[in-house]
């Protein structure tokens, strides 16, 4: 038997599981702020999925500082992350922020004057 699996097909390594079930969004680039300016994150989560944005990373290259902000598609916000102008930013939890079913995970700067908000996400979806 396979290291890292059990007899019921389950995988037992934590780091096999993550891997096996990554979820990456491609990077975005906002050039508008506020709800103008949300960019979704690739595409819905499938029917009887969840996904788990564990970590968002954002280039903010405006000359304002700005707040980004992880959310559900036209919905409800999940974490607002400040950022301060030109400045990187790699915001991380080992839980997650939860996007079920249907849901599709989306970004949003407050202020983009000056410069674009890049941002990428990546986390677990099964």
């Amino acid at each position: 038997m396979p290291v890292g699996s059990s007899n019921l097909g389950k995988n037992t390594n934590p780091e096999q599981w993550k891997h096996d079930n990554q979820w990456e969004a491609e990077e975005v680039t906002i050039t508008a702020a506020g709800v103008g300016g949300q960019r979704n994150l690739g595409v819905a989560v499938a029917a009887g999925k969840k996904r788990r944005v564990e970590e968002v990373t954002i280039n903010h290259l405006g000359t304002n500082n700005t707040n980004v902000t992880l959310l559900i598609s036209g919905g409800a916000t999940k974490v607002t992350i400040p950022v301060p102008a030109q400045t990187g930013r790699v915001w991380f939890s080992n839980n997650g922020r939860k996007f079920t079913a249907g849901q599709i995970s989306a970004v949003q700067s407050s202020d983009v004057t000056g410069g674009n908000t890049l941002v990428s996400a990546s986390g677990v979806e099964k």
